[in-house]
């Protein structure tokens, strides 16, 4: 039973039932149109709210930048290490913040009240337990006390005198296949290599803090001859599957590998594989091609 109905069955039975029943009706009408009205204007406020919502959390960094605490971040600049083993875990110089690890990107970082903020992919804030001159204790994303010691060890430099390289700098993949078919024979060349594009997958270290990875995307080159002679050659890149992926997925993930599979009677197949940088994480898209070099594509 809906609401009008309800309201209908204490509809008085008396005289002049239809005459009660167009007015009721047209109270209803009016009923949905404020109920209408109302709904919109609550949409709009609900709407302007997250706006807002946005852009305070957004004037809140602006604004913790602005009054950070400078006494602060003077005194924590310097070559830290671990306090358990005296390894170097981290290089503060002006606004960044260096890592002792060729992967990991340099983050920007800001002393708010009793709150650290290290700014790379996202922002995240670790509380300060304790600071003195050669002393820093703070609590990590798991809640865990991190204990790091001021350094005045200058061969410790040295740790951080490199540059950014990414995870899978110069990694390269080749298949190279004869294929008989009922067609005859094809020769399939599949060679898959790092561009200069460049994605970037956040982890944490071994204190428990993220880190930004830099990794390189890949392009795969298929090269397909029937008898010597060029059948289809083309570079593929993860973009050109942006139809069969979500773009949120795609804008995190790489173009991992490619390679034969099998062939039938009418055409032969390769696996393209796009995932997220050292995760298990992927797509499979499945690339048909016919021996008159027309390509088509799915998703496995």
């Amino acid at each position: 039973m809906n609401k009008h109905q309800n309201i209908l069955q204490y509809w008085p039975q008396q005289q002049c039932v239809r005459h009660n029943k167009f007015i009721y009706e047209r109270a209803i009408v009016a009923f949905d149109y404020v109920s209408v009205k109302m709904k919109q204007k609550l949409f709009v406020c609900i709407l302007m709210l997250l706006v807002l919502l946005t852009a305070c959390r957004n004037r809140g960094a602006d604004y913790q930048q602005q009054n950070e605490d400078k006494q602060a971040k003077e005194m924590l600049q310097g070559l830290w290490t671990n306090g358990e083993n005296s390894d170097p875990a981290m290089l503060v110089k002006g606004d960044s913040i260096f890592y002792p690890d060729s992967a990991s990107m340099p983050v920007r970082f800001w002393i708010y009240q009793d709150t650290i903020y290290l700014q790379g992919q996202n922002i995240h804030g670790y509380k300060i337990e304790k600071q003195a001159a050669h002393l820093l204790k703070f609590a990590n994303q798991n809640g865990d006390e991190v204990k790091l010691i001021k350094s005045n060890d200058k061969s410790l430099y040295s740790a951080f005198n490199y540059h950014v390289y990414a995870m899978n700098t110069f990694l390269e993949q080749s298949q190279d296949t004869v294929i008989r078919t009922d067609l005859g024979y094809f020769q399939s060349k599949v060679h898959v290599q790092t561009t200069s594009d460049k994605v970037v997958k956040s982890t944490y270290n071994d204190n428990g803090v993220e880190v930004d990875n830099i990794y390189l995307d890949n392009v795969a080159s298929l090269r397909l001859y029937n008898h010597g002679t060029p059948v289809f050659a083309h570079d593929f890149r993860k973009q050109e599957f942006q139809s069969l992926i979500p773009k949120s997925f795609l804008s995190r993930s790489i173009l991992r590998k490619m390679y034969f599979t099998h062939a039938d009677a009418k055409a032969l197949y390769y696996y393209v594989i796009i995932g997220i940088p050292d995760a298990d994480t992927t797509y499979v898209i499945e690339l048909r091609v016919t021996p008159d070099g027309r390509m088509s594509k799915k998703l496995r």
